[in-house]
């Protein structure tokens, strides 16, 4: 790494005081970005999307490490954070109360979609899965479908 990336990059481990398994996903994806992007180091550290998160002072350290890494998460696996923005707005238009909650897991993994039900009697329970019986057919859902499918990108 060249002078600058390599003061960037301590400057970035010494604020977040990362671990040896946080930094060696974040150098990874920074020279992964760097390679694709054809970007120094020290110039995807600067962006406006990581600086503001790395001096904001109303966020703990903890906070910002997870948003640093999400942020370069997203630099690095563009389309894959396409797809979840995109799954995460269907799950919106859905307007679940918090009885019912559909999820995916991290990265789109295995390319399921996860629900849960929270009710404290038989009879909300049955009128929750009567509630998902007609979720099922609403449009957004079908979608999430198709993005986790491949169909759609």
């Amino acid at each position: 790494m060249t002078e600058p990336a390599q003061a960037a990059l301590f400057e970035l481990v010494r604020e977040l005081k990362m671990g040896e398994n946080h930094f060696r996903d974040i150098v990874d994806w920074i020279e992964e970005i760097s390679l694709r992007d054809g970007m120094e180091v020290h110039e995807i550290l600067s962006r406006d999307s990581i600086s503001k998160i790395s001096s904001d002072p109303r966020l703990g350290r903890s906070d910002k490490l997870k948003r640093v890494k999400e942020e370069l998460r997203r630099l690095r696996f563009p389309r894959l954070a396409r797809l979840e923005q995109e799954i995460q707005e269907r799950i919106r238009l859905l307007k679940l109360g918090p009885e019912i909650q559909i999820s995916v897991p991290p990265g789109l993994e295995g390319g399921v979609l996860m629900v849960q039900l929270k009710s404290a009697s038989y009879p909300g329970l049955k009128g929750l899965v009567e509630e998902l019986g007609r979720l099922v057919e609403r449009e957004p859902l079908k979608e999430i479908f198709d993005f986790l499918g491949g169909e759609r990108v």
